[in-house]
């Protein structure tokens, strides 16, 4: 279940293009939970970072928070 800072992320993201290169792998816990949710899709992940990418669904919940 989303709580307010999903929305507040997903706003972030979607207001910076759609994608985001995450270093530090605490914070990757947090796009991993909007992977599940379905709001992001995890393009790669290599030794230093991990992309995403925001799906129609996370747009459709950044534009209804």
């Amino acid at each position: 279940m989303a709580v307010p800072d999903d929305f507040r992320l997903i706003r972030e993201i979607r207001d910076a293009g759609g994608r985001r290169q995450v270093f530090d792998t605490r914070d990757q816990k947090r796009y991993d939970d909007l992977v599940t949710l379905g709001w992001l899709q995890r393009l790669s992940i290599d030794a230093r970072s991990a992309h995403y990418r925001i799906t129609e669904r996370g747009t459709a919940a950044a534009l209804r928070s």
